[in-house]
């Protein structure tokens, strides 16, 4: 070992510095030597500085990495103390799959638990974990005599989430202070919108059912008076046109699906294409009683075991959410959001990846139509001969 050492010192620096810099800045193991030197007292954690010494490759390079690595193993087997007046403690039931709250303390329940008609709070699986993993929480078995480690936490409420995925993407979204509450369909009972949507009345339906057939009525004229396309050449030719709009309604020859004619009825979806969370925004006026339609809605998927969704796997998805019609404001955010949309966050071996999903209907956009129409209000303004 000595020998080796005597040879790797004898490397050259620029050689070792060449090494260093083909890795990647984020692994650079950090400095934990300052933890040791600051003490028990101190309550406030040290700013982050650039490091006191520059890699060389040498052995006083290793000891000064083992002396860090030593120190960090220092500061994560100190005591994490939480002052009592948030501190949280409760009782898990299995039966239930929930646990129940003896004394509510903390900012914590403006977003999360539920109280039932007595005013009890009961916490889900993944809350539970959540406020026991930071520490904010102390569980304890049915009976509450004993005291349930994380550990035992994790075996005891993570099967109640339905996979550690979607508590993995729960945590994330709670540290990054996104309101996160469970769909209708988490459990996979039920769709989401078909649960929360009310149920429409007769004239409703007589209605759309009017507007589908007037619809048809009026694309099936189309067709009849519409001019015969020629099998070869151009597809514009022969006649005046006064405009550019006529030229692209005359483009229009693939029939396209539109939101705003066709009514969608919800349809069975399959595991694990389903709504799992809807995602608020931090706000100081959310109510858990009055939530609102979700900023966001999440499904869950795992990378090793799920694919991504066919065709007929997102229909079904998108068939359970509510069109957002007319909720945007111009035409490039519909074309972006689309009239719907759903979040898949893909969880790969504990990395999280987040794929936005669109039900988007473009030929309900015709941007040229709006384009023009901007073209011919401006004003043609001479320029003055000097």
């Amino acid at each position: 070992m000595d020998d080796l050492d005597k040879d790797y010192d004898n490397v050259p620096a620029t050689q070792g510095r060449g090494e260093q810099e083909d890795a990647e800045s984020d692994d650079e193991q950090q400095d934990w030597r300052m933890l040791t030197a600051m003490g028990s007292n101190r309550r406030s954690l040290p700013k982050r500085g650039e490091k006191e010494y520059e890699p060389t490759g040498s052995s006083s390079d290793r000891n000064n990495r083992d002396e860090s690595r030593q120190a960090m193993y220092i500061a994560l087997n100190g005591e994490r103390r939480h002052t009592s007046k948030v501190h949280i403690s409760g009782i898990w039931y299995p039966h239930l799959r929930k646990a129940k709250v003896l004394v509510a303390r903390g900012p914590h329940f403006k977003s999360i638990g539920k109280a039932d008609s007595n005013g009890v709070i009961w916490l889900l699986p993944e809350e539970v974990i959540y406020l026991t993993e930071r520490g904010s929480m102390s569980l304890y078995n049915a009976h509450g005599d004993t005291n349930i480690s994380l550990q035992g936490c994790y075996a005891a409420c993570l099967g109640a989430c339905h996979g550690h995925e979607r508590y993995l993407v729960y945590a994330h979204l709670k540290r990054l202070g996104f309101i996160v509450q469970r769909a209708a369909s988490f459990d996979g009972y039920g769709e989401e919108e078909t649960i929360q949507r009310p149920t429409s009345n007769r004239a409703r339906k007589l209605w759309n059912f009017l507007v589908q057939k007037f619809a048809s009525f009026c694309t099936g004229l189309r067709c009849v008076f519409a001019k015969k396309i020629p099998s070869f050449g151009p597809i514009v030719c022969g006649g005046v046109w006064r405009s550019y709009d006529a030229i692209y309604r005359a483009l229009q020859i693939i029939p396209f699906y539109s939101h705003r004619v066709s009514i969608v009825t919800p349809k069975s979806t399959t595991v694990p294409f389903r709504v799992a969370y809807n995602i608020w925004k931090p706000r100081p006026s959310f109510k858990k009683s009055n939530p609102g339609e979700p900023d966001f809605r999440v499904v869950v998927v795992n990378a090793q075991k799920d694919q991504m969704p066919t065709l007929a796997q997102a229909d079904a998805l998108f068939s359970t959410l509510p069109t957002a019609l007319g909720s945007t404001s111009t035409s490039q955010q519909r074309l972006r959001d689309g009239y719907k949309n759903v979040i898949i966050g893909v969880v790969d071996c504990g990395i999280i990846s987040f794929v936005k999903f669109g039900d988007v209907s473009f030929g309900d956009e015709r941007i040229f139509e709006k384009r023009a129409a901007n073209s011919t209000t401006t004003k043609y303004r001479p320029t003055k001969k000097r």
